[in-house]
């Protein structure tokens, strides 16, 4: 029986672990686990701007997800962003994610006014697509853009 929970200090170092893996199996990246982690940390004490959601089996955590909020004028609402999501291997193709993503969905939206629910993917990723596809997410017909910030 899987249990699905809000995320807590405790679980940083398997989040940290999933966000690598996640990186490298989807992208090719190797990311700096020491960075990561302060990430993860400094993520878990900003709720509910930052929600970190875990599905656990005997007590090991087997899949994870985060939820941001981005206020929306034009909706009056908040809009969630579903971001690191990651399910060990072995536990893929068992519903883990749906029921992780339910489950993190009604608890973010106990915290106020969600409006709409988004999320990145990337192009060639059709695997997730389909994932996505079946939980009713579809197009939204942006291109997503950035611009790395030096600070002053």
């Amino acid at each position: 029986m899987f249990v699905y929970r809000r995320a807590n200090i405790s679980d940083v170092d398997r989040i940290t672990e999933f966000n690598c893996r996640l990186a490298q199996e989807t992208e090719g990246k190797q990311l700096d686990s020491a960075t990561v982690t302060r990430g993860v940390s400094r993520g878990l004490l900003l709720a509910p701007e930052v929600l970190y959601f875990v599905a656990e089996k005997d007590g090991i955590v087997v899949g994870q997800v985060m939820l941001t909020r981005e206020w929306s004028d034009w909706r009056d609402g908040w809009m969630l962003w579903i971001q690191s999501v990651y399910v060990g291997a072995e536990w893929r193709g068992l519903g883990v994610f749906g029921k992780l993503f339910s489950f993190a969905i009604e608890s973010a939206a106990s915290e106020g006014h969600v409006v709409n629910v988004r999320l990145y993917v990337e192009h060639a990723n059709d695997a997730a697509k389909a994932v996505y596809g079946k939980l009713g997410f579809r197009n939204a017909g942006y291109e997503v853009m950035e611009m790395p910030y030096q600070g002053s």
